[in-house]
């Protein structure tokens, strides 16, 4: 039997979604850590208004009352919304577009406060109607760990490849072992210490209006510094069909603004690295290694370690045509300069194959 607990208007116009993520009753902090002074944890949820994008209200049992603790000021026409976490959110809306907000509930300011950021936006090319925390990998389905993805997603967090690093292959093509790549910068950095791994945070579901399945998953800061990198140098090596731009492809493009993708990686476009011939490879993973910044995350954790304020946590979302790392910026000071001047090493074919294998392998 429904019982009315409480009620609370905040100027929607038509609200059409409602999620939460209310802790166990039987805890008295919720999943941030945070509680209340009388009533137990926070209680809150997030209301997706059709003309008036999302907003977080918060239930308080005692009075049995609802008060609005946060808001998005974009008119963003909403179709789906998730809660990744507490304080990050997930948004779709009916221009084909993906949007992350984070809420700001430690700041010192109100105004902060009661706004959410937008920390991510990309170009779905499809109307998102339906996000469900979940996988549609399911658990020991892989050699590679439990994550999962669904076309162009990301997958497993374990530290394994799908070919042995002295002879990797691209799968199924009976390629002969792709040799390490040439690097002009080779002699100044050394080998890779440790291979890379996909490491998830959140995991998400989505469906469209045009019947497409997808997954949205969350990466480290060190699996979101490589995946930008590959997406960056595939964009710059390889000639797009019809030479429109992946950059404007992917921008977030509504009635009234457009605005440059940020906050994720396209993880259609990072699979494409195993459709490349060998040649092509190499020299996407040299453009890897002149940018440089697919270590940035490495260095920011291992600065972390070192006493710095290191990123942690979810590391934001990816898309079934994307995946990315968002939600966990920080900074980081310890460490800093020594991996600056040594670096973490110079990839190789090898390596980005086994990065990409892993993910491909979790659909």
């Amino acid at each position: 039997e429904l019982k009315f607990v409480g009620a609370g208007h905040h100027g929607h116009i038509l609200s059409l979604f409602v999620k939460s993520r209310v802790p166990n009753t039987g805890s008295l902090t919720s999943s941030a850590g945070r509680k209340d002074d009388d009533s137990g944890p926070h209680q809150l949820a997030i209301v997706g208004d059709i003309m008036r994008s999302l907003s977080v209200v918060r239930y308080y049992p005692r009075h049995r009352t609802l008060e609005e603790v946060a808001r998005d000021y974009n008119a963003n026409w909403t179709t789906a919304v998730e809660m990744l976490t507490d304080d990050v959110y997930l948004g779709g809306e009916n221009f084909n577009n993906l949007f992350v907000l984070r809420r700001n509930p430690d700041a010192n300011s109100e105004e902060v406060r009661c706004r959410l950021d937008t920390a991510a936006e990309f170009h779905l090319g499809e109307m998102p109607n339906k996000f469900l925390g979940g996988s549609l990998v399911m658990p020991g389905s892989s050699s590679g760990g439990t994550g999962g993805a669904s076309r162009g997603g990301v997958g497993s967090g374990a530290a394994s490849s799908s070919a042995p690093p002295s002879t990797p292959t691209k799968p199924g093509s009976g390629a002969p072992p792709v040799p390490p790549s040439p690097n002009r910068r080779s002699h100044r950095r050394s080998p890779l210490r440790h291979r890379p791994h996909v490491e998830l945070g959140s995991r998400t579901l989505f469906a469209t209006v045009d019947g497409t399945l997808g997954s949205i998953l969350g990466l480290s800061p060190r699996s979101r510094s490589f995946f930008s990198s590959l997406e960056r140098a595939l964009a710059r090596t390889v000639r797009p069909v019809g030479d429109l731009g992946h950059g404007e492809y992917r921008a977030f493009e509504s009635e009234r603004r457009v605005h440059p993708a940020h906050g994720f990686v396209d993880g259609d476009l990072v699979e494409s690295f195993l459709d490349l011939d060998l040649s092509t490879m190499n020299r996407v993973v040299e453009s890897m290694n002149e940018d440089g910044r697919w270590e940035e995350g490495a260095l920011e954790e291992e600065g972390a370690e070192g006493g710095g304020k290191g990123a942690g946590g979810d590391g934001g979302v990816g898309g079934g045509s994307s995946a990315s790392g968002d939600g966990s910026n920080g900074d980081s000071n310890g460490g800093d300069a020594e991996g600056a001047a040594g670096g973490v090493g110079v990839l190789g074919v090898e390596d980005v194959l086994a990065m990409v294998e892993e993910i491909s392998m979790m659909h």
